[in-house]
């Protein structure tokens, strides 16, 4: 018995440090910036310029449960998903 410890401990060991690693270093991360994208994404509300994941630049006229409408000009208003918006511009 002690010999199969010593014989598969140490790569169990190195198994467990791995997981953890790519835990800490991808896993991890991607998950506090989906959080912040979602933060954002339900704190939108008319008035406010965002960039989509397009590029377009507009203002916020409405917001509804999954959509959001954009006036990128005058006249000229677009519907996306929520989930389209990449960024809230900060003046």
């Amino acid at each position: 018995m002690n010999e199969l410890i010593a014989k598969y401990g140490g790569m169990a060991l190195t198994f467990v440090i791995w997981i953890a690693v790519f835990y800490f270093l991808l896993i991890l991360p991607n998950k506090k910036k989906q959080k912040k994208h979602k933060e954002m994404v339900e704190s939108l509300k008319e008035g406010v310029e965002v960039f989509t994941s397009g590029g377009i630049r507009g203002t916020v006229s409405s917001v509804s449960e999954d959509l959001v409408v954009i006036r990128v000009d005058k006249g000229v208003n677009i519907t996306l998903r929520k989930s389209a918006i990449a960024t809230v511009v900060i003046k």
